[in-house]
Order: C-alpha cells, then structure tokens, then sequence
C-alpha cells in the first residue's frame, strides 16, 4: 500500500527523470476550472505535469486529444488517454499539452468504492492495470461545458447504474462514523485516538480499519480533508495562508508540502492558473 509522501512516491519522481521518456515537461501547465462537490473534485482543462504523489481519492484521467504518460512506483510509464489510479497509488503525470478531465472521488463514497473496484487487486500498483481499469471509457469527453454533468457522464460509462459492488468493498460502521466526523475537527489537531474513541473503538482497530476500507492510512485521509478544505476557503476569496490556518495546517508551508504530496504541484501555481467554481 503506498501512502502520501512515502518512499515510493518519492522513487516515481527519480526513476521517471532517470528514464527520460517522451516530454517530461518541467513547467506546470495545468491551466482550467476545479469545482468541489461533496465526495469529490472535478478539473477540466489543460492538463500538465505533476511529479511523483499519492492521495485519498480514486483519480480517473481522460484525455481529449494527447494521451498522457503516467509513471507508477516501480518506474514503469505508458501512455493512455484514459486511467483510473486507485487511492493511496504513487504515480506522476506528464500530460504534455493535452486537454481533458481529472476526476478525484472520495474513496470511501459510494461512486468512489465502485470505481476503485474496477482495478485488479493483483495490479493495483501498476500502471498497466490503471489503464485497464479504465478500458470502459471511450475517451471522448462528454461535450459539456457543465464539469459536474460531465464527471457523471464519465462515472455513468465505468460504472454503470447496474455494476455490482464486490462484497469486500463495503465499509465498516464504525470507519464510516469517523469520515463524518472528520471535517467538524479539521480547524484543529484531528487525532485517532479521539476519533477512535468516538466511535468507540480503540485506536489501533480503527487504524486497521480505516487502511483496509479507504486504502490508505488515517493521517493520510485528514491530509487529504484538509487540502479540500483549503480549497473550499481558497474559492471564496481567502489567501493560500488563510485557507491553509482554517484547514488546520500549521502554516503555510505545512499546507504546501501536503498539496506537494497529495497533487504532485505547487499550490500557487495551481491558484494562479485554475479558477475554483
């Protein structure tokens, strides 16, 4: 299982300069419109490079035109213009001057849960399962202007109203309890063993829990609420350093090193280039 900032994040960004494949491009140029809706955020526009990074969500890439290469942890790289990278999945992203969608659903949602479940738990880490996963798509994007209506066409073509969930997708009680207790405490320190006793279990167990049904460490998944929030403040007007105090980052620092971590970019140029709807 590979966590925000772990070794094998940090390993994608070494083998994937090392190999020197196709463009590597060194400047960001993602360039577009975000919107954040409950249980996940949608990207629409050019997409750009990001260098090695896990997160919380469940990621679905589709290209309009170009397809983009994507690195896994082991430093192997394919080009695709559709993928699903499942969560907690270290990879980077060189998409070149191509155009198109970066959905990220919640892992622990219900649309979350069905889309990661199309990733063969025998390929999780690797690229070439992420790129079947997505084999559904057609790689036409829904033409929409309307990025909400769009990701539900996209999630409609993998999934499908019909698609049966496996059984060892569904979450724990006590696990889903926890996720909606999380963003009440992101103003402060947002501690397991308070949550766990919350939910009366001990910390350890949910720990346990929470890596077996989200996919990811606790720590990692209230990195991942607290970027949300951030970015929720930053929509509406507040200043990187005002979004980052009210998501409960130390500093902003703190919160740049996470968005590093979480979207393999640097926070300001994502403020400077894509507008939050």
């Amino acid at each position: 299982m590979y966590r925000s900032g772990d070794l094998h994040a940090k390993r994608v960004v070494e083998v994937s300069r090392r190999r020197g494949r196709r463009r590597h491009t060194q400047e960001v140029t993602w360039s577009g419109t975000a919107v954040i809706e409950p249980g996940r955020l949608i990207y629409g526009g050019r997409l750009g490079a990001a260098h090695g990074h896990s997160h919380a969500a469940v990621q679905i890439a589709i290209a309009a035109d170009d397809p983009v290469l994507l690195t896994d942890s082991s430093g192997h790289s394919a080009q695709s213009r559709v993928g699903v990278i499942p969560s907690g999945a270290a990879h980077a992203v060189d998409a070149g001057a191509a155009t198109g969608l970066m959905i990220y659903l919640d892992s622990a949602s219900a649309y979350g849960r069905r889309v990661e479940a199309l990733v063969d738990r025998t390929t999780r880490p690797e690229v070439d399962g992420w790129i079947a996963a997505a084999q559904r798509l057609s790689a036409d994007l829904p033409r929409s202007d309307d990025l909400a209506a769009a990701a539900d066409a996209v999630i409609a073509e993998l999934v499908g109203p019909e698609k049966q969930v496996n059984a060892h997708a569904e979450t724990h009680p006590a696990v889903s309890a926890a996720i909606t207790l999380i963003p009440d405490l992101l103003s402060g320190p947002v501690r397991l063993t308070d949550v766990a006793a919350a939910v009366h279990l001990s910390a350890d167990r949910l720990g346990r829990l929470f890596a077996r049904d989200v996919g990811l460490s606790f720590p990692a998944y209230v990195r991942w609420a607290r970027l949300i929030r951030a970015m929720e403040v930053a929509r509406t007007g507040g200043t990187i350093t005002a979004a980052a105090h009210a998501a409960g980052f130390a500093d902003s620092s703190h919160a740049n090193r996470a968005f590093h971590e979480m979207f393999g970019v640097a926070p300001i140029d994502v403020h400077r280039s894509v507008r939050l709807a």
